[in-house]
């Protein structure tokens, strides 16, 4: 096996894919298990110094759903606005969705007819 194929040690500043799932789940229990994986992904792969673990899950929880479910990035590729503004213009819809994955994914229980037991 080389180097290159060993499984690198987490150095201080840095959170395995594992630790920022169970984060998520905890902490973001509505969050969508494909964006779940995405984010614990991007927070694993990168250093982050002095931030704890809440704080690099949310700066990559507000970029993900900032590009995926506003209009942010048309707002800046038409000039319409400076980063600043868009930001700005798109916050609440950023917290929105954030709140809403704050709370636990409504599961559908199906009734059973009453002839069943």
């Amino acid at each position: 096996m080389s180097d290159s194929d060993e499984p690198k040690q987490n150095s201080p500043g840095t959170y395995s894919f594992d630790a920022v799932v169970r984060h998520m789940r905890i902490h973001h229990p509505g969050c969508p298990k494909k964006t779940c994986l995405t984010i614990a992904a991007r927070v694993s792969a990168r250093e982050w110094n002095s931030l704890k673990l809440g704080a690099a899950v949310g700066i990559e929880l507000q970029k993900y759903v900032r590009h995926s479910f506003t209009d942010y990035d048309e707002l800046l590729r038409y000039k319409m606005m400076s980063r600043e503004e868009a930001r700005a213009f798109v916050a609440q819809q950023v917290d929105e969705v954030l709140r809403a994955w704050r709370k636990p994914a409504v599961k559908l229980r199906l009734a059973r007819p009453k002839g069943d037991a």
